[in-house]
């Protein structure tokens, strides 16, 4: 467009902030935007937060991933814009090096606020959820004639399918993997939920405390597990996220609600391959202290746990070890899978999605290669057999229907 490169940087979003966490990037490399767009979504110390364009540009490389931390006035991407004149403060719209904080945040609330009365672009002034932004785009939607219902009149995807007669909300069931339980999506059930999604987050057969009876087959505690999930289910369409072994439960679940699910999101899908690491099955059937749990957990790659936090999960592991070692034997024994989670996958007719993280150390992420070719596949090179933690802004986009689908290698 004829413009000149220049660094954005993080500007003050609070009185108190002093650094911020990447969630979601909504605009990708290579786009154009608009001065009010939303380039990126932060967490601050006290809430999430948009960062709005502050002039028209071109993103032309991102230069901090989702889930990084940055400090504050860290350069965050490289944008491309339209020479300039002097704004009032003597300072280029666009917040760069040379823009001090206050500034930068003086200039953000002058560019969220429309031009005029009249003016069309209030519509991307109105506080939404990035999902309800995106709606509206595609859509054609403008945010302005939605009322929002969300916290301090947020305007949620709920509120725009509402708005254009499609009240039905979607529903998004997340199914962890094994020795999991629901907790272990963390923020992210919240977080869709804030979205306006419906959010259900059931327990793997064995790991909610049930028992599982001697010789059961899996094929029947997959049956068990479906049909608890179809009796009752919100009319609307669903949305259906599984886990490592939760994967294989997703399948089978998509299968049976046919044509109401919208699509299939896997992380770090078991079922694929040959191998799967024994010593974490093993380290986790049969942790006794906090330390053995630890270096069961450590292979995980989910970050260091507090002494605290291991000794709560010790305790729920003993509760449930016996239904949840059940499940596990029956999935894996001696280092090799005893599920195949492509021929379910074959057989689904809509789109399927999933995440692998490359420093994975339970299942192989080469095994992506025996997925259905129409399979869109992400690649973390940061993140390990929790992609959807590792980069948590990349997965709610996808289940929301933002992100790119498409077969490449993504950086993490």
């Amino acid at each position: 467009m004829g413009g000149v490169s220049k660094t954005l940087t993080l500007p003050r979003l609070g009185e108190t902030m002093e650094e911020a966490r990447v969630t979601a990037w909504i605009v990708a490399e290579g786009a154009a935007f608009k001065r009010g767009d939303v380039l990126l979504e932060v967490e601050t110390d006290k809430t999430v937060v948009e960062v709005p364009a502050l002039q028209d540009g071109v993103l032309l490389r991102r230069l901090v991933a989702e889930g990084e931390t940055v400090r504050l006035g860290a350069a965050i991407a490289e944008v491309e814009g339209a020479e300039t004149t002097a704004t009032a403060t003597g300072k280029d719209v666009v917040p760069d090096a040379d823009i001090t904080a206050p500034e930068a945040a003086q200039a953000a609330q002058a560019a969220a606020r429309p031009a005029s009365s009249s003016s069309a672009l209030v519509t991307d002034r109105v506080a939404a959820s990035p999902a309800a932004r995106a709606y509206g785009r595609t859509a054609g939607v403008p945010l302005s004639l939605v009322e929002g219902t969300g916290r301090r009149g947020r305007v949620t995807q709920a509120d725009m399918l509402a708005h254009s007669g499609e009240a039905r909300r979607a529903t998004i069931i997340l199914i962890h993997g094994l020795y999991d339980s629901p907790a272990g999506w963390r923020d992210i059930p919240r977080k869709l939920a804030s979205d306006g999604f419906i959010v259900r987050t059931p327990a793997l057969p064995g790991h909610g405390g049930d028992r599982i009876d001697e010789g059961a087959p899996l094929a029947a505690l997959i049956d068990a597990f479906v049909s608890a999930q179809r009796d009752p289910l919100p009319e609307g369409p669903v949305i259906i996220a599984g886990h490592s072994i939760g994967a294989l439960f997703a399948a089978h679940l998509a299968l049976a609600l046919g044509p109401r699910v919208r699509q299939v999101i896997l992380s770090a899908p078991a079922g694929l391959g040959a191998r799967i690491n024994a010593d974490f099955l093993d380290g986790m059937a049969a942790a006794e202290t906090t330390s053995a749990l630890g270096r069961a957990l450590n292979l995980l790659d989910a970050g260091p746990l507090s002494e605290a936090a291991l000794a709560a999960e010790l305790s729920r592991l003993r509760a449930a070890r016996c239904g949840m070692a059940a499940l596990a034997r029956l999935c894996a024994h001696g280092g090799m899978q005893q599920i195949d989670l492509s021929g379910p996958l074959a057989r689904l007719s809509v789109p399927v999605t999933a995440l692998f993280g490359v420093n994975d150390r339970i299942v192989d992420w080469c095994d992506c290669v025996n997925l259905p070719e129409s399979t869109a596949i992400h690649v973390l090179k940061s993140a390990g057999h929790l992609p959807h933690l590792a980069a948590d802004g990349l997965f709610r986009a996808l289940l929301a229907g933002q992100a790119p689908r498409r077969a490449a290698l993504q950086a993490g």
